[in-house]
């Protein structure tokens, strides 16, 4: 390595303090296309093959840096830094790559999807995800949403124990349902498959591949699951009568126009419009008005959510205002307040600075509307 020793681990001052510096001077990004530019955008290769191109991106760099880990170079505090960075990468890059190829319907964007989920030891997400967090967003039944004044160490314990366990229900009622067999059980597979990479690596590179792999796993997901955290935090849907709750809507998930970080992890933080369209390719995803923003891109927002005082101190105002909204809403968490206050700004307070709309663009911030339907 060029640089050791302290300079490990920069990859945490790049994710923390560059791009959320980056997302203040770029400013937003609050535009959506016309339907006739959508369909234009919804058949460029150019965006698929971007994400098509991530696993083996992300093969690579952990090749590489089993690589290093073996080299018999690196210090503790050295190996330590490298297997974080590894994993800030595969959780940044390529579990949210993952997410984005597991919502399509091409076969290989779904193989690859998984085998970015298992390169961080986490392809039973793929089952929870698509059969268990879209259809129970927002209520007690999902591990993924996270309460009204519930901490993130609070949340991560119960998310990672709940996606698993749903996980295994959701595919022991399918075998049930489909009269298979237990060897049909993808979920065991994932973790071969996960197993299967990290000796593929030690085999290449030598053993410290595995201990490698197993470090940047748990960065991998504990970063993601931050994400999580912050996505639906203390947003609830309406129980209509017991079981049954009120459609997915906007409303439902936190949105943010920071433009760096949407570019650089797919437009995941226009969330609204992934939980209304799940199919829906990530340059054509759409901001919505009636969703509620949050203060700042999700870097900024997860070094928040590993300080809970400063999360509660940043986020509750902001969800109370909210929460006013609802009108006649009664909350299974936290207060149900009753009177209603003007709308919070829905552009970012850390992203000051508007851009014109482009042309071909058009704003969706005065008139709430639901994103064109997937082609």
């Amino acid at each position: 390595m060029a640089l050791g020793g302290l300079w490990s681990y920069s990859i945490l001052l790049f994710v923390f303090v560059v791009i959320p510096l980056a997302d203040f001077i770029v400013g937003v990004d609050v535009g959506n296309q016309t339907r006739e530019i959508q369909k234009e955008l919804h058949t460029a290769f150019r965006f698929e093959l971007l994400t098509l191109l991530v696993a083996p991106g992300i093969l690579g760099c952990l090749c590489y840096a089993a690589w290093l880990a073996n080299s018999g170079g690196l210090s503790l505090l050295e190996f330590g830094g490298q297997s974080i960075g590894t994993g800030i990468i595969t959780g940044v890059v390529g579990i949210v790559a993952g997410h984005e190829l597991c919502h399509k319907a091409s076969r290989l964007e779904r193989v690859l999807g998984r085998l970015l989920l298992c390169s961080a030891t986490y392809g039973h997400f793929y089952v929870e995800h698509t059969l268990g967090h879209h259809k129970d967003v927002a209520t007690d039944h999902d591990p993924a949403t996270s309460r009204y004044g519930e901490s993130f160490y609070e949340f991560l314990p119960r998310v990672v124990k709940g996606e698993f366990v749903n996980a295994c229900l959701i595919e022991a009622a399918r075998l049930r349902r489909n009269g298979l067999p237990w060897w049909h059980n993808e979920i065991p597979v994932y973790f071969l498959v996960s197993a299967g990479i990290a000796l593929a690596l030690a085999s290449l590179t030598g053993p410290l591949a595995v201990p490698l792999f197993v470090v940047q796993s748990v960065v991998a997901v504990l970063l993601f699951e931050s994400v999580n955290y912050l996505e639906h935090y203390g947003l609830e849907r309406r129980e209509l009568k017991p079981g049954q709750y009120e459609q997915v809507q906007p409303q439902h998930s936190w949105d943010t126009a920071c433009r760096v970080t949407n570019h650089v992890m797919f437009k995941l933080e226009r969330h609204a419009d992934h939980h209304a369209h799940a199919g829906k390719r990530y340059q054509t995803l759409q901001a919505y008005d009636s969703s509620p923003q949050l203060p700042a891109g999700y870097a900024t927002m997860i070094l928040l959510a590993f300080f809970p005082p400063l999360w509660r101190m940043v986020m509750h105002p902001r969800l109370l205002a909210h929460r006013r909204q609802q009108v006649g809403q009664v909350f299974r968490h936290g207060p149900s307040p009753g009177a209603s206050l003007p709308k919070l700004p829905s552009t970012p307070s850390c992203c000051w600075s508007e851009r014109p709309e482009k042309a071909g663009e058009r704003s969706c911030r005065t008139t709430p509307r639901r994103a064109a339907p997937r082609e």
